[in-house]
C-alpha cells in the first residue's frame, strides 16, 4: 500500500514508485481535471472533494487511454484495466480507503494500469 515515508511522497499503489503532484489536465471536451502518470503505465485523477468520484472514473479512464473514449470504454475492469480508488489524508499526506470522514467524502485518488494484452 502506498505510504507517505517522511518526504511527503506519495508512492504508485502498483509499483511504489514517487508520483508526482497532480497537475491540471484539460479534457477533450474542455474540462479541466487534476492527475497525472506513474512510470509504470499507471494514470491517476485527484478529487479534491470527494463528491466527483465517477467524474474522476471518466478522466482518468481517458487519461489512461491517451484521450480515446471510445477504447476507454470498450474496455472492461480487472480484465483491461486494474483499477484502484484511494482517499487521501491532506493533513498525514497518506493514502487510505476510509471513504468518509466525520460523516464527509474524502478527497481521493483514483488510479488505472492498463494489463497488456499478449495479442496487441
Amino acid at each position: 500500500m502506498s505510504r507517505y515515508d517522511g518526504d511527503s511522497i506519495l508512492r504508485c499503489p502498483f509499483c511504489d514508485s514517487p508520483i508526482e503532484e497532480p497537475k491540471e489536465i484539460m479534457g477533450r471536451f474542455g474540462n479541466t481535471f487534476n492527475g497525472g502518470g506513474c512510470i509504470c503505465g499507471a494514470a491517476y485523477v485527484y478529487d479534491r472533494s470527494g463528491h466527483n468520484m465517477g467524474d474522476a472514473y471518466v478522466d482518468v479512464l481517458s487519461l489512461a487511454c491517451d484521450g480515446d473514449l471510445d477504447k476507454a470504454w470498450s474496455m472492461t475492469p480487472d480484465e483491461d484495466y486494474e483499477i484502484l480508488e484511494l482517499t487521501y489524508n491532506t493533513r498525514s499526506h497518506k493514502f487510505g480507503r476510509e471513504a468518509v470522514s466525520r460523516g464527509r467524502p474524502s478527497p481521493g485518488f483514483v488510479f488505472v494500469r492498463l494489463k497488456i494484452n499478449k495479442d496487441d
